[in-house]
């Protein structure tokens, strides 16, 4: 469900448990720590980033045009696949690159999930030679899977609270997930042989930016699929 209200919030908490039970658990929590980090709750911007070969996803959040602040690091079970992009339905990759929560399912199989909008524009151009580039993929409980963002129930009870609380008060910003396969620091990157190191050259402008003010470019997708950030 895509939740654009309040009204919306307060019909969910009271049809599907699994979700009222994430904002009695967690809402108090939430409002202690964002207060301690001179935030409101919910917080006016959310982004997450995650980092496959580590297995963690940070929790940023800002007010108004602020700078970021990192609230909380998360561990993710498992990553499946190798590191890289994901390229077609059954290849059991965790997608790479740019993306924004579009759906909460607060009735999900895997306890809590969240759906990330895999394939964007740049996910299809890349893949536009395979039949079925897949989709529907997830951040959720149950530490489980074969292609989405897995972790444990209490985790993403926090999360999908701090979400859902987020898109009822500010539904137009949209929670930006970035998905990078490690941090791309210059030491590393630069002695890179994997077929991917100039995708993942793509990425590292928004890396770079975003770790040297905390703040995030606008970013496009040209005709080649190709990511280019707007300062």
């Amino acid at each position: 469900m895509v939740i654009s209200q309040a009204e919306d919030l307060d019909s969910m908490l009271a049809m599907y448990p699994k979700a009222a039970q994430a904002a009695l658990r967690t809402g108090d929590y939430w409002n202690q720590l964002l207060t301690e980090k001179g935030l409101s709750f919910p917080p006016e911007r959310l982004y997450f980033r995650v980092f496959k070969e580590e297995k963690v996803m940070e929790v940023w959040a800002s007010n108004r045009a602020e700078a970021f602040v990192l609230i909380k690091t998360f561990p993710v079970c498992k990553i499946p696949g190798q590191l890289g992009p994901k390229i077609r339905q059954g290849d059991k990759q965790v997608p790479e690159g740019f993306y924004v929560i579009d759906t909460l399912n607060p009735d999900s199989d895997f306890h809590l999930s969240m759906r990330i909008n895999y394939p964007n524009a740049a996910d299809l151009i890349r893949s536009k030679d395979e039949k079925d580039p897949g989709g529907d993929i997830y951040i959720h409980g149950d530490c489980y899977s074969v292609g989405c963002l897995p972790m444990q129930d209490e985790p993403i009870e926090e999360i999908f609270w701090l979400v859902a609380k987020h898109q009822a008060f500010f539904p137009d910003n949209k929670v930006e997930v970035h998905i990078f396969p490690y941090r791309l620091e210059n030491s590393r990157l630069d002695n890179e042989e994997s077929n991917w190191k100039v995708f993942w050259q793509q990425l590292k402008p928004v890396y770079d930016y975003f770790n040297q003010k905390a703040i995030l470019p606008l970013i496009h997708v040209d005709e080649r699929g190709q990511y280019y950030p707007e300062y």
